[in-house]
């Protein structure tokens, strides 16, 4: 008998699966670099986020005016409020100077710019309890005023400080088990 194809139907099979395997595996790649878990509190996103299986930060964040987006950032090393907007157009590395405001409570500082978004160090207890319970906090730039409301804020940061904890804190039992993420 004499063949006329040029691979066996046995052959075409095992290509097909090393293909099917080839390619459902590239989506999962992507993913090991960042991955990240939400839920959400009223008007705030709760994220933790994880590099290389390794826990990175957690966050809660929200829209505010003229698509700007609040996404106050908190790792083993503090709290950081980014402030950022597709709309925006800033040198990035220039410092920025900004006033920030909650109710009595301010502070001068330099803000480290991107190319669309600030970031701002909250470094003071004081301003960092008060954001629990304030309805706004304010950041005053030489252009403009951003308002960033603060109502569902107490449910949020809790939500946040737990992220934290659960998250840089998980211990592994078995070395071949990931931990459960959670935000």
């Amino acid at each position: 008998m004499r063949k006329t194809a040029l691979i066996s139907t046995p052959h075409l099979i095992c290509y097909g699966f090393a293909i099917a395997a080839v390619l459902g595996l590239a989506p999962g790649a992507s993913q090991a670099a960042e991955e990240s878990k939400s839920d959400t509190i009223g008007p705030w996103e709760i994220a933790a986020t994880f590099k290389s299986d390794k826990f990175d930060r957690c966050s809660i964040s929200r829209k505010v005016d003229d698509d700007i987006v609040a996404d106050f950032v908190r790792t083993d090393d503090g709290l950081s409020l980014v402030l950022s907007s597709p709309n925006w157009k800033l040198d990035r590395g220039k410092q920025y100077p900004v006033k920030i405001n909650l109710g009595s409570l301010s502070f001068d500082d330099q803000v480290a710019a991107e190319a669309n978004s600030v970031s701002i160090d909250i470094k003071d207890k004081k301003f960092t309890t008060g954001m629990r319970s304030a309805s706004a906090l304010n950041v005053v730039g030489a252009g403009a005023t951003i308002r960033v409301p603060l109502d569902k804020s107490r449910a949020a940061f809790d939500r946040l400080d737990e992220c934290v904890e659960k998250n840089s804190k998980a211990v592994q039992t078995n070395p071949f088990v990931a931990p459960a993420r959670q935000p």
